[in-house]
């Protein structure tokens, strides 16, 4: 077995190990979509779901559901728009705000990618099923970051 440093720092590595992996299965996404001719970033999935489910949106309340920050939603929908997936509006109440929806050469690929996402789920379940707690586990993590930053926590055992 190869030597993982990262592995070996236990706890004082668990950072680096998540982005590790996250890097590693975004890369492999973004294989398998060239693999299927698809010419979407693994990321978008998310927009194009929420899209799916709720129609049109603003670019704030679709920041807000995905927790993702504006400026990268706003980046990410920007280049979803550039690539032709998806359509802006303005908001009849306030011409500021911008609408976005799927256009029509995602509704039309929609069921392509979900053949693919669906594939990639089971692949998931797959690869987590000697590990039943692992979503239970990373929603924990989640809520606890969000409940108390790990910075201030970390400041907190600096200066007790």
């Amino acid at each position: 077995m190869e030597k993982d440093f990262l592995k070996e720092l236990g706890y004082l590595g668990v950072t680096a190990r998540i982005k590790r992996l996250s890097d590693t299965l975004f890369y492999s996404i973004k294989e398998l979509y060239d693999h299927q001719g698809i010419d979407i970033e693994p990321s978008w999935h998310l927009v194009l779901l929420a899209l799916k489910q709720e129609n049109q949106v603003t670019m704030i309340d679709l920041a807000k559901w995905l927790n993702l920050s504006k400026p990268a939603i706003t980046k990410m929908v920007n280049k979803m728009q550039r690539m032709g997936y998806v359509d802006f509006a303005s908001d009849q109440n306030d011409q500021r705000k911008k609408i976005v929806q799927l256009s029509a050469k995602a509704k039309k690929e929609l069921p392509k990618f979900e053949k693919i996402w669906n594939a990639g789920q089971k692949t998931v379940e797959q690869m987590l099923e000697n590990n039943p707690m692992f979503l239970e586990a990373l929603s924990d993590f989640e809520k606890q970051q969000s409940e108390q930053s790990f910075s201030t926590r970390a400041i907190k055992r600096l200066n007790p």
